[in-house]
């Protein structure tokens, strides 16, 4: 096995099944909103000249509330406008909202939203910010929404990395190797884990900065909802965190 290829150790989820059902059925709700009102609210869309184009906050609130509502009814949990709007702006302060259900409604009403303002960037063929910056952690923020991406895709024939936000489903070019934290391209130092339950997918680990992304190689995997491909494999992640923690331990015993 290749030094850097280390395998995780997942507990299969019982509830899978269950959680993808619930997901598909929002996800139509959210396809089904863009078909039929998105033309309209793309049009109350205005694009920035320069990254990030349109930022969450910035996203029409009005059509934020319109979709998360639907999601809210097709959940048979419809609350009123009103209380919508005091969460939003709660939301928009900072603070986490309680019921988690009804937060990822939320997020999942944003990303429909967000969407609209993803598919009018490529439309304008605007460019993304390549590797001009001085600071490598920049690479993961989306040009368009300037969200944190952690998912990276290798694209065929030739494996070249992109980044996926899922917040609004634009992708954007990155260098192939390396850390996309803190820029180290030191090999030693670059570990891959991956489970035989996931094949295609691994997690990148960086044990120069202690941070880690998701990767996933479409030549070896077909993947149609990326978001939901992350959400399927995040026992991946919480097998990267148990294993950077018994590294740190591991190291601090040597020490």
């Amino acid at each position: 096995m290749d030094s850097n290829k280390s395998k995780l150790v997942i507990t299969e989820d019982e509830t899978l099944k269950q959680a993808y059902q619930k997901y598909s059925l929002l996800k139509q709700e959210v396809d089904d909103w863009q078909q039929e009102r998105g033309s309209y609210w793309a049009k109350m869309i205005s694009l920035a000249e320069t990254p990030p184009y349109l930022p969450i906050l910035g996203l029409p609130s009005d059509a934020i509330m319109e979709l998360w509502q639907r999601l809210n009814i097709v959940a048979k949990a419809q609350i009123p406008d009103s209380d919508l709007m005091v969460l939003w702006e709660q939301f928009k302060d900072g603070r986490s909202l309680t019921d988690q259900e009804l937060s990822t409604r939320l997020q999942m009403a944003i990303s429909g939203v967000a969407r609209l303002a993803s598919e009018m960037a490529k439309e304008m063929g605007l460019p993304d910010p390549g590797f001009g910056s001085d600071n490598p952690r920049d690479s993961i923020f989306c040009p368009v929404c300037g969200e944190d991406a952690t998912v990276a895709v290798l694209t065929p024939p030739n494996g070249y990395r992109m980044m996926h936000c899922n917040s609004c489903n634009f992708e954007w070019t990155v260098k192939r190797v390396g850390c996309l934290y803190c820029g180290s391209e030191d090999s030693k130092q670059q570990i891959f884990l991956q489970n035989e339950d996931f094949p295609g997918v691994e997690m990148a680990v960086c044990q120069v900065c202690g941070q880690y992304f998701k990767e996933i190689d479409t030549r070896k995997l077909a993947v149609q909802d990326y978001l939901w491909e992350d959400l399927r494999t995040l026992p991946l992640n919480f097998a990267a965190e148990n294993w950077l923690a018994e590294l740190a331990k591991k190291n601090n015993q040597i020490q």
